[in-house]
């Protein structure tokens, strides 16, 4: 099940959610109760939350369904489900949570801890064949019940209201995986229409959905907590960020969900008019390339240390207007235990590389397919640099567009990758790279990961 990663260099995380808002009035007139509508380049690929894994299925999944817990723009965990933090015993290892009584579901039927229960159990379900399943190996019995090989699973209903989780070591970190998507109840007695037609428990309720077009969401009259939010969400689909771009600046849309492009950034931050509706925001996040260290050439060790020294991660930075870093490790900015200072391990050096090659057995070069992800953000970016990059040690590059990274089965040498954070804990990073098939897409594969 691990995945093997070596020889880290890099260029990482920044603040790529960049948002271009509409007028201040706009956003007030929204606010105060009629419609936000946002852009986004792709579409979602599921609205159920045990499956959400995407950007757009994160952002989607949080306005219809609620969970446990959620975390502020400043990481701290905010109740909502949960009437307050869990009771912490047994060394770390068992969680006791009390639901407040007055949660219900959009059909108005109440909440219970039993509908928890019902949501991870089925994502866990080998069946069921979700993404998320590696943010829940903390739990006592996961991987055997994953497995198809026991019962037992570490999660239970103490009652109506009373919900308890028991993990197989401590792990302070867990509260946060309750406030991610993955962690949202479910109704039970609605999961075969929750595809297209979902009781929900979040702000919103699902009004309507023309698939590949646009989705419209509108206030749960049942929802159980303060919602002082636009009476109406509208997501246009398969609207490239420039066009957006020009949406909001006509005032046919409100935000353009996928953030800034680099080639309008700069027009937009130097115009003053334009300047003051950018509504800026970091995600902390790690965009890289995987190597597929089982197939030729990279079970080379010295044609995958060419490669990460081919690479102007720099230039990349520059590109990206400086929104973001050169990443020395697996950890971004503002994570507990991120290191300003470390130095590259494998700087900028194409004359080397041709060398390494060179001993590799490679004194010419050879050809190489690179998966390029659906939904990689400022991934054709990147493959047009690899691309450019690996031609001057005489590897050639040729680009293959891949389904979605949760999904895609990696027989591609490399593709493309990027790691949002789920939770703000360097374990989200570090345990996500070590366990997570969806870096290669394929449980029985390995990989390096040169990170930009």
């Amino acid at each position: 099940m691990r995945q093997r990663f070596a020889a880290f260099a890099a260029l990482s995380a920044g603040a790529f959610g960049l948002l271009m808002a509409g007028s201040p009035a706009a956003a007030q007139a929204a606010a105060a109760g009629s419609t936000l509508t946002v852009t986004w380049s792709q579409n979602p690929q599921t609205i159920d939350p045990r499956k959400i894994y995407d950007g757009e299925d994160w952002n989607i999944g949080r306005a219809l369904y609620v969970g446990l817990y959620s975390d502020s723009a400043t990481f701290h965990l905010q109740p909502k489900v949960a009437q307050g933090m869990p009771k912490v015993t047994d060394h770390g290892l068992v969680y006791t949570i009390q639901l407040r009584p007055g949660a219900r579901w959009s059909n108005g039927q109440p909440l219970t801890a039993q509908d928890f229960v019902y949501a991870l159990r089925t994502e866990l379900a080998s069946s069921f064949q979700s993404p998320d399943t590696y943010l829940w190996y903390m739990i006592k019995g996961a991987s055997a019940y994953e497995a198809g090989k026991s019962s037992y699973l570490g999660v239970r209903a103490l009652g109506p209201h009373t919900l308890q989780y028991t993990l197989s070591q401590p792990y302070s970190a867990f509260p946060y995986v309750l406030s991610v998507p993955a962690a949202f109840p479910v109704y039970p007695a609605g999961v075969k229409s929750i595809a297209s037609h979902p009781v929900s428990d979040g702000p919103y309720v699902l009004q309507s959905w023309k698939t590949g077009v646009s989705m419209q969401l509108v206030k749960n009259p049942h929802y159980f907590l303060p919602h002082a939010y636009p009476q109406s969400l509208v997501f246009d689909f398969n609207v490239s960020p420039s066009v957006g771009i020009l949406r909001v600046q006509s005032g046919q849309a409100d935000l353009v969900g996928d953030g800034i492009p680099s080639a309008n950034y700069l027009q937009l931050a130097g115009n003053p008019q334009t300047a003051q509706n950018i509504t800026r925001g970091f995600s902390p996040a790690l965009v890289m390339l995987a190597l597929n260290m089982r197939v030729k050439p990279f079970n080379s060790l010295a044609v995958r240390e060419a490669v990460q020294m081919a690479l102007d991660k720099p230039y990349l930075v520059r590109l990206i207007n400086g929104r973001g870093q050169a990443a020395n490790g697996v950890l971004p900015p503002s994570l507990p235990g991120f290191g300003p200072d470390i130095k590259p391990v494998y700087p900028y050096n194409p004359g080397r590389a041709r060398q390494l090659l060179k001993d590799a057995g490679y004194p010419h070069g050879f050809t190489v397919q690179l998966g390029l992800a659906s939904e990689q953000s400022g991934g054709q970016q990147i493959a047009t640099v690899v691309q450019a990059d690996l031609a001057k040690i005489g590897v050639k590059v040729l680009v293959k567009p891949l389904p979605a990274e949760a999904t895609a089965i990696a027989r591609v040498p490399m593709m493309t990758y990027s790691w949002y954070m789920d939770y703000p804990d360097p374990s989200d990073f570090v345990n996500g790279f070590a366990t997570s098939p969806a870096v290669v897409g394929d449980r029985t594969r390995r990989s390096c990961t040169i990170l930009f």
